[in-house]
Order: structure tokens, then sequence, then C-alpha cells
């Protein structure tokens, strides 16, 4: 009796794992994760912002408010023209991006945010928390490595109730608290289409001067 139970007992145990012959047409290359793959552009413009600077509402801290003169989206000259490309193992990601109609020295924050078109979301990495602005784009052209490290300063960044709200982005809706720390994290706001650039300048504090939303560059 003890065997037959032995037997069957054995006999329900799932198979182990049988080895197989690799997929036709795919080489596995560890050394290759460095190399760039998913790339994602934008087009920075005024009319992508949500809203024009009069219409900030009376409650935001005066830190989001602006300190010079403000400019209507469509009197307003400023362009841009961005790439956010990401490494095969997700290590890295790498922003390049070209400004023209703004003056640096007018240049407040820029940030990288997760939301959708017209949404004010809030900020993934902001690349003046180790950057001075102005001097980054004194040629018209910024080129940054991110890392794991750039998106934890910036989620860790500040403090408050402002601040829980602002910095960092939600894994998922549901859990706004549970913040991304890693650039696969980012990688996969931008698959959603939910990852945008946004420049402000010290007339266009609270929407932004000019924004752009990112899109996957087809292969």
């Amino acid at each position: 009796m003890r065997a037959l139970l032995l037997c069957l007992a054995v006999a329900a145990l799932p198979l182990s794992a049988q080895e197989i012959a690799p997929v036709s047409g795919v080489t596995l290359e560890t050394n290759a994760g460095s190399d760039i793959g998913y790339v994602f552009e934008a087009w920075l413009s005024p009319q992508q912002e949500g809203g024009e600077e009069e219409d900030t509402p009376a409650f935001i801290p005066s830190m989001f408010k602006s300190t010079a003169p403000s400019v209507a989206r469509n009197d307003r000259p400023s362009r841009g023209h961005g790439t956010l490309s990401f490494t095969k193992d997700f290590s890295k990601a790498y922003a390049h991006v070209a400004i023209e109609g703004v003056n640096p020295e007018d240049i407040a924050m820029f940030h990288i945010h997760c939301g959708r078109p017209g949404q004010l979301g809030p900020i993934i990495v902001d690349f003046g928390l180790e950057n001075d602005l102005p001097s980054l784009f004194d040629d018209g052209v910024l080129s940054l490595e991110i890392t794991n490290e750039d998106i934890v300063a910036t989620k860790d960044h500040g403090h408050g109730l402002v601040a829980a709200f602002t910095a960092g982005c939600p894994i998922t809706p549901a859990v706004p608290l549970d913040k991304v720390v890693t650039v696969a994290g980012m990688a996969q706001i931008a698959f959603e289409r939910e990852l945008y650039f946004n420049l402000h300048t010290h007339g266009q504090m609270f929407f932004g001067d000019i924004r752009g939303q990112l899109h996957p560059v087809a292969k």
C-alpha cells in the first residue's frame, strides 16, 4: 500500500524543465544591455500646456507662481524637440532636448512628468536638482544621463503634503504613494504614453512655457 501511495505521489509531481533548442533567429547577448533599445520623441510647444498662467489656482503655493510677466500660449515663440532613449537593460536613460525662442536666463525648471496630454502630473525627473539650468541650456541644447538615483532623488525631494502629490510618479494610480524608483518603471510609463517634458520659465511657472508628450519612435 505504501509503495502504491509513493508511486501515486511521484506521478503527481510536476515534470522537471526539459532543455530545448534556442528559438530560431534569437542570439543571447548578455553584454548588449548597455546598447540603446527603445527611443521616445517629443516636440515641445506652448499649445500643449494645459492652461494660461492666469488660470493658476489661487491656493497654489507661491513657489509655483510666476515672478515675471506672462505671455499667452499663442503669442509665445518658444519651441523644442527632444528624445528620451533607454538602454536595453533599463539601467540608464538619456535625455536630449533642443529649444529655441527661450532665453536661457528665463528658465526656472525643467522636468519629466507623468501625465496624459493636458494633465498636470507629478515630476519623475527634476533636471534642476543638481544642475544650473540656464548654463545647461546656454547653447540651446541639453543632454543628460538619467539613472535610478536621479529618480529616487526627485521622489525624495521636498516634504509635506505638496511634495507627496508633486514629487515622484505612482507605479499604479490605485496606490498613489507607491512611487516609481527605477528607469525601468519610467520606461513603463513611457510605453503607456503618459510621460512628457515640461520647461518652466519665470513667466510661465505653473503650467510651463513649452511641453511635449513623449511618443515611441517608429523602428
